[in-house]
């Protein structure tokens, strides 16, 4: 019974995923519905974006769809309910154009295969494929228009991890070498297999008038351009001499099947529009003078000098993808440095007034991040917001914009009944560096932000209710706190901060004798505080009494900056030691051992989960009076990675242990 019982909790812990019962397993399998899965976040402002903000409210989402928005929405009595308080909640951020979800590759893109199961590694290019009416020539380096993005991403591929934790639900992704780079897709940015990951494909073809070799043909901008031209005028024959034969095939030769002619005629047919990667304003006019040519569908990628062609792109009626990546100087600025000439200065200035340029002559824009990090690029948001965009519309170029452009306002892009639960809730300015995600839903499904999104907050100052006031300070680099019941105050000992695991707001726990009802108790207080709330229960000979709101009636006595970037004297906690660890999940329990040694603010160790043996830590580091770490473990043929999180007290440690479908928490001692 007990091995069983063991046995059981370890799967969960290194596979992620709920104890493996019967109804379990039986849950999980193919074809079948999946449990409901019901969350409600309550007392949020909530930003819709498809109309004027919510001070305070709630949304519901169910089975991976939102159910309900408003300010009077009741959660549902099955729904897990999430605290919101602090909290600004926006749909999920779109990425316009990027190069997400590819697995790593040192190689060109290559031709996708036939119809059929995903392959790990698609296979190289054909060595000869007709391209320029020349049925012996090679094909030209960088010309991939039969591509389709959409077989080639992966869950696990790079730079979805990063988008992810900075908020980004979605993203329209297209390989990143090339002239004819392929056609795009919109995947989620979490998923459980390729199929799952695709929203929409084809969405786009994708053309760089670049020269990508200067070994081979085209090895120089004016020969991409004519490869491209002579391409799409071979693919309008390759359509004539198809439907001729169609029509009546007697007496004429069947035409060759040409995939890579065949990916261009839905752009000749204007039923996929044409992703044309342009910055300048030579470049964007050429690509418009292409699109006319061949009456093609134009959307105009990167745009740093689109404000100068706002005419020409609402008379061709072209979208643009900005690429939030905006001109820096070529040098570091010092005192001997030369003189930035006056054009680069200007160029400069201006692409950060493009946004607003181009949302004041109507072009429907969408912001990209541009090769950026996306924390980097969301803090460019503000520049382009200093410079004139509205911050209204600098949402809706990262929500509802791109879902319009791509086809997909029916179900992204807002918080909306009936609409994809995508979502993130955000603590501070969305496009402030100092910004803090509490959550990201996906689908449905909440994303395991790392804990260094957020740090506990400055709790130190005095909170007031009715009947008690609790005031925190700090002395010789220790938290103190005191209980003052009517004149006479106690002192409050055992004090612990941490972050909530669902709504990731800060909680205090604290221990204090007070007079109660007659009598001197030891009553436990756990409660979660914002910057100027705090709510919480106490806890009597184990019965919970009614919970108290307190308002915080004086200023700190450390800036909220330094408590929250964890610089002030928390960062002394020193973690070196073996730790005894049980992990929970439900009524069932673990035993772990974890081992750690601290220099300065980074952390190392190992592991022992027991059966499994014992693991290396990785990625460990301090901050305050908190610590994470990562470890990776091989089980069963795979390599599960386990994010580990935890708050100090003493010899206390307690938090959790996260992978990609489970998060569990732990408690225990270190031996003095």
């Amino acid at each position: 019974m007990f091995k069983s019982t063991t046995h059981s909790v370890l799967l969960w812990l290194v596979l992620g995923t709920v104890l493996l019962t019967p109804a379990a397993a039986q849950s999980e399998r193919p074809g079948e519905v999946p449990p409901v899965r019901s969350y409600a976040i309550v007392n949020a402002r909530l930003v819709p974006v498809a109309g004027p903000p919510i001070e305070r409210g709630t949304i519901v989402i169910r089975n991976g769809l939102i159910l309900a928005v408003g300010a009077d929405v009741k959660p549902p009595t099955d729904a897990r309910q999430l605290d919101g308080t602090g909290l600004t909640v926006y749909p999920g951020l779109i990425e316009a154009l990027g190069h997400l979800g590819f697995p790593p590759t040192t190689t060109a893109p290559a031709a996708p295969s036939p119809p059929g199961p995903a392959r790990a590694t698609p296979a190289p290019p054909p060595p000869t494929v007709p391209v320029g009416g020349l049925p012996n020539s090679t094909r030209p380096v960088g010309f991939y228009p039969e591509l389709l993005a959409a077989e080639l991403v992966r869950p696990n591929g790079e730079g979805l991890e990063a988008a992810r934790q900075a908020g980004f639900t979605t993203a329209l992704t297209i390989p990143r070498d090339g002239i004819v780079l392929g056609r795009s897709a919109v995947i989620a940015l979490a998923a459980d297999s390729p199929r799952e990951m695709v929203i929409r494909t084809p969405v786009a073809l994708h053309i760089a008038f670049r020269v990508v070799s200067s070994n081979s043909y085209p090895n120089s901008l004016m020969g991409v351009f004519s490869m491209v031209r002579q391409a799409f005028l071979d693919a309008q024959h390759y359509q004539a001499h198809w439907a001729a034969y169609r029509a009546n095939p007697r007496g004429l030769k069947r035409p060759t099947d040409d995939p890579s002619l065949e990916a261009l005629l839905p752009a000749l047919k204007r039923e996929l529009p044409v992703v044309f990667h342009a910055d300048t304003e030579r470049e964007i006019i050429r690509a418009l003078d292409f699109a006319r040519e061949f009456n093609l569908r134009p959307i105009i990628a990167g745009g740093r000098e689109a404000e100068k062609v706002v005419d020409r792109l609402k008379a061709a009626q072209a979208a643009v993808l900005l690429s939030l990546n905006f001109p820096k100087r070529t040098t570091d600025f010092s005192p001997e440095a030369d003189p930035e000439p006056l054009s680069l200065l200007r160029a400069r200035l201006a692409a950060l007034k493009t946004a607003a340029e181009l949302h004041r002559a109507g072009i429907p824009f969408a912001f990209q991040t541009g090769g950026l990090s996306p924390s980097e690029a969301l803090s460019n948001v503000k520049k382009a917001i200093e410079n004139g965009l509205p911050a209204e519309a600098a949402i809706r170029a990262l929500t509802l914009s791109p879902a319009e452009i791509f086809g997909l306002a029916d179900r992204l892009g807002t918080l909306e009944a009936g609409k994809v639960a995508n979502l993130v809730a955000v603590r501070g300015d969305l496009f402030d560096a100092k910004r803090k995600l509490a959550f990201v839903f996906i689908d449905g499904a909440m994303v395991n932000l790392r804990g260094s999104n957020v740090t506990p907050g400055d709790i130190t100052g005095t909170w007031e209710t009715k009947d008690l006031k609790l005031t925190f300070s700090r002395e010789n680099n220790e938290l103190k706190g005191k209980v003052r019941v009517g004149e006479v105050e106690f002192d409050a000992r055992d004090i612990r901060l941490g972050i909530d695991e669902d709504a990731s707001l800060s909680t205090v726990r604290f221990v204090a004798d007070l007079p109660w009802r007659g009598a001197t108790k030891t009553v436990t207080f756990t409660g979660k505080y914002t910057s100027d709330e705090l709510r919480g229960v106490v806890l009597v000979d184990g019965q919970a009494e009614p919970e108290r709101l307190f308002k915080r009636t004086t200023t700190p006595s450390t800036p909220p900056s330094t408590a929250a970037t964890g610089s002030d004297a928390e960062t002394v906690f020193d973690f070196t030691g073996t730790w005894n660890l049980t992990v929970s999940f439900g009524p069932q329990s673990l035993p772990v051992t974890m081992t750690l040694r601290q220099e300065g603010l980074n952390l190392s160790g190992t592991l022992n989960l027991g059966p499994v043996g014992t693991v290396e830590l990785s990625n460990g580091r301090v901050t305050g009076n908190r610590m994470e770490a990562t470890a990776r473990v091989d089980f069963g043929g795979r390599t599960i990675e386990l994010q580990i999180s935890g708050t100090g007290n003493g010899n206390s440690l307690e938090g959790t242990v996260s992978s990609p479908q489970g998060t569990a928490t732990f408690s225990g001692t270190r031996p003095q």
